[in-house]
């Protein structure tokens, strides 16, 4: 059980709502298993969480899967092309019905221990040998099946059938990425190469943590400084999402090239409550999808899916990403993560300028708020 001398709301060093006044999270709700448990069922199990972008779904039996902490989803466009969420569990002995990944199945998923077999839509069409039993009824054994929406063309799924629209949460947000994206309902095409997911030795907190700041960039990202010109970079908060923008651009710089006539000379980057993100770098006209996905209270999988107007793929930008600028984010989370177990630390104070601008920490205060906030519900 959670120490009792360790208050989920109430720290040390106080949280509060001036970011300029405020303290971070203490390193105990990093490192507590019992912390991690209670996120499960206080944050993933009742909040939106993204799945893949609408595009990926073509033909019915079309499908993706998805892991929730330790629940395995999988979406699915029905012979109605209707899109459903199930858990991806049979209703006999639990075993998971289908391979993590993407794929089409037939007219049937079958269960690969004994043989039940569900149609897209979930009802259960062939159990063998049950006959035997007089009051067994197919239709008792449907797949259970979770929240779906479609929100900026992505699907997001929520095991919380109570839960608000995210367009309701977050409406705000996609008038947003439509304004700074003007091409953004042409970005249809997935870019090949460009789905996988990336293991980092860090608890989900702390690579969001990473994520949602720019104080860290002129020292640990030069060459994305050097791309991005860190002077005019914004960083603004909002009801459950956050948004960074770097409007002035390099064509000269020590990050990838960049040519004359790029139909995209900006960076945008927008998070979403509690581990979506998206992501614009200067170049062609792309957009990233990505999800922190916890594993264990201290590892977690960064990934997702690129869809782009053209379908190319940018080998100078996907480069850097991989090659520099992820392996340099790696390092940081993971340094951190191991530095939160140390009994020299406890909580730090938030740093943020008077215009707020992107060097500050204003979005990992609004992030920690949310989080003190989820705790205490």
């Amino acid at each position: 059980m959670l120490d009792k001398t360790r208050d989920l709301v109430n720290y040390d060093l106080p949280l509060v709502e001036e970011a300029g006044s405020s303290y971070t999270l203490p390193s105990y709700l990093y490192t507590d298993p019992d912390v991690y448990e209670l996120e499960k069922e206080k944050i993933f199990y009742r909040t939106w969480q993204y799945v893949a972008p609408i595009s990926f779904f073509k033909e019915p039996g079309d499908y993706t899967t998805v892991q929730i902490c330790d629940q395995n989803m999988y979406v699915m466009m029905g012979s109605d092309n209707e899109l459903r969420a199930f858990y991806n569990v049979c209703q006999h002995r639990a075993h998971e019905l289908l391979p993590k990944g993407s794929g089409n199945v037939g007219k049937l998923v079958v269960c690969p221990y004994h043989a039940w077999a569900f149609n897209r839509e979930g009802a259960l069409r062939g159990a063998p040998r049950t006959k035997q039993r007089p009051e067994f009824n197919k239709a008792d054994y449907s797949l259970k099946q979770a929240r779906l929406e479609v929100f900026l063309n992505c699907v997001f799924i929520n095991l919380d059938m109570d839960a608000a629209p995210l367009s309701e949460q977050a409406g705000d947000l996609e008038q947003d990425v439509r304004k700074q994206l003007p091409y953004f309902d042409q970005l249809n095409s997935p870019v090949e190469g460009m789905l996988g997911e990336t293991y980092i030795k860090a608890g989900w907190k702390v690579v969001v943590d990473n994520y949602v700041e720019c104080y860290h960039c002129d020292h640990a990202h030069p060459a994305f400084a050097d791309l991005i010109c860190m002077d005019s970079y914004q960083h603004d908060t909002f009801g459950i999402w956050a948004r960074q923008l770097g409007g002035e651009i390099r064509q000269e710089n020590s990050a990838y090239q960049l040519g004359d006539s790029e139909p995209c000379m900006q960076s945008s980057f927008w998070f979403l409550w509690p581990n979506t993100t998206f992501n614009v770098l200067p170049g062609s006209e792309e957009l990233n999808i990505s999800a922190i996905r916890p594993i264990s209270l201290e590892e977690c999988d960064f990934g997702g899916h690129s869809v782009s107007v053209s379908g190319e793929y940018n080998k100078p930008r996907s480069d850097y990403t991989a090659d520099v600028l992820v392996p340099e984010d790696i390092a940081l989370c993971e340094s951190v993560q191991r530095g939160l177990k140390s009994k020299g630390y406890s909580q730090g104070p938030i740093i943020v300028d008077d215009a707020l601008s992107g060097r500050g920490e204003q979005a990992l205060h609004h992030f920690h708020r949310l989080v003190q906030k989820a705790l205490a519900e």
